[in-house]
């Protein structure tokens, strides 16, 4: 009896460990289409975060459905933050391209790549710094990632701000090992290993690739914006201008880059009320294209709908339901009507 007092009374005074609340999340969508397609997709992730007696910030999530790269491990302080585990395919180098010279790298059905690896970032006396280690994951060399470094700083003078950014490889890599590029896409195809399409193999841009490095400036003069940039496989510079003004209700963002020849974008939107508003924008890019679109606003309900110059009408209707979605649209481009409800938690 007396030993398991003094047991409990020792156990009382060693100093306990604290433990991050952890917290789950996740969504299941669930899509429905006029020609008969149900599609539902599911989320679920864990995270903590805890901070530590130095003052430190430690964090980590894990996405419990997913496939690879699903995990990170990130600690933050005044040195700067580093994360292990889960990381943008082509954060490091991203992060010094203050001209956007280079393209997101991204896959055929995605916004954008992760790849698991090592990344830091700091700011120190107006000079930023990043980078990034990409690691080659999986056990089989045949869909394993290229092992890759990235370097990005940027540097602020008064409002002129200067950046620098390389990779020594490509960003992200498809499942056959090989960067996802249009000549990647056509060595695949030809191969054996080959599957039925190669389109489905590799992403639409390539963006970041080997050896590959940029430099641009920005400086903003009031309401008017220019950036200046090169990248090294690029044979022009990239000048751009991008002017934004706002009277009363009308709001008008005006951009105008040197590439391919004088390529113009500008955006108008005028608030008729609390509830409507009117927007167009008219894009040289996509063929001097001009969309016009109406949106409406009554608490929790949204519709909107758009026009193009080629004549294709899209329509959509939004309720929020807090923790729920409920949404109907209609795609003028291939005359297909769908009906999503979406609950998050």
């Amino acid at each position: 009896m007396n030993k398991t007092l003094i047991a409990l009374a020792i156990a009382a005074a060693l100093p306990v460990a604290a433990q991050a609340d952890m917290t789950l999340s996740g969504s299941v969508t669930t899509e429905y289409t006029n020609t008969g397609v149900v599609d539902t997709d599911a989320a679920l992730s864990l995270s903590a975060s805890e901070v530590l007696a130095n003052g430190m910030t430690a964090t980590a999530s894990f996405d419990v459905l997913g496939g690879e790269n699903q995990g990170s491990a990130t600690l933050t302080g005044d040195f700067g933050s580093l994360t292990a585990g889960e990381i943008d395919s082509d954060g490091s180098f991203q992060a010094g391209d203050v001209a956007g010279v280079v393209d997101n790298t991204e896959d055929a059905d995605e916004d954008g790549t992760t790849v698991s690896g090592i990344s830091f970032t700091t700011t120190q006396a107006g000079l930023s710094l990043s980078a990034q280690v990409n690691g080659t994951s999986g056990a089989d060399a045949a869909v394993s990632e290229t092992r890759s470094t990235q370097f990005g700083a940027t540097y602020d003078f008064n409002g002129l701000t200067v950046g620098y950014s390389y990779a020594s490889a490509d960003a992200d890599t498809n499942q056959f090992g090989v960067a996802d590029s249009a000549a990647a896409v056509a060595a695949v195809a030809h191969s054996s290993a080959a599957p039925a399409s190669a389109a489905t193999i590799a992403g639409a841009d390539n963006g970041v690739t080997a050896a590959m490095s940029a430099f641009g400036a920005s400086y903003a003069f009031g309401d008017l914006v220019v950036t200046a940039g090169k990248s090294s496989t690029a044979d022009d510079a990239v000048v751009s201008a991008t002017y934004t003004m706002a009277i009363d209700a009308l709001t008008i963002v005006g951009q105008m880059d040197n590439t391919p020849s004088g390529d113009y974008q500008i955006d108008l939107s005028y608030a008729m009320s609390d509830a409507i508003t009117l927007s167009s924008e008219i894009d040289s890019t996509a063929g001097e294209e001009t969309t016009l679109v109406a949106s409406y606003t009554s608490g929790n309900l949204t519709a909107s709908v758009s026009k193009t110059s080629d004549g294709t009408t899209d329509a959509s209707v939004a309720l929020d339901l807090g923790n729920a979605d409920l949404s109907v649209a209609r795609n003028g481009g291939d005359e297909d009507t769908s009906l999503t409800y979406s609950v998050a938690f």
